[in-house]
């Protein structure tokens, strides 16, 4: 029983490290991107394919000044960073230094997902260790 625990927790804790090392990962590969602060955020919807209703992919029209110059790239829409945006925070996202249009927004999601399952694998590996 306790081996069984053991093997669960472990388990458990790397499906709760590996988000933290995608992460990580997205974060040295996006090292040479710079910070952009966004200027504002529309909310984009094509009506002539379907109704509001209908649409599964929600965009949005995200504008931010790069070198100068004001730029816009239309991504998938992120009801946090556009809550933050309407309740008047600062929001950025990072910009390909080489190609403008290119852009990564920074989601906490899976880092909650991971923390939840680091827990539950530390709270196994515990109870492993009371029950033996």
């Amino acid at each position: 029983m306790t081996n069984m625990l053991l093997i669960l927790s472990v388990c458990f804790i790397g499906a709760g490290l590996l988000p933290f090392f995608r992460w990580l990962k997205c974060k040295i590969r996006k090292h040479h991107w710079r910070v952009c602060e966004i200027s504002t955020i529309t909310s984009v919807v094509n009506t002539r394919v379907s109704p509001l209703d209908l649409v599964q992919q929600q965009s949005m029209l995200v504008s931010f000044r790069f070198n100068g110059d004001m730029h816009s790239v239309v991504v998938d829409l992120d009801e946090p960073l556009f809550n933050l945006y309407k309740q008047g925070q600062s929001c950025t996202l990072l910009v390909d230094k080489d190609n403008p249009s290119r852009v990564y927004k920074n989601a906490l999601l899976w880092q909650n997902f991971g923390s939840i399952w680091l827990f539950a694998g530390l709270a196994l590996l515990g109870l492993s260790h009371f029950i033996n």
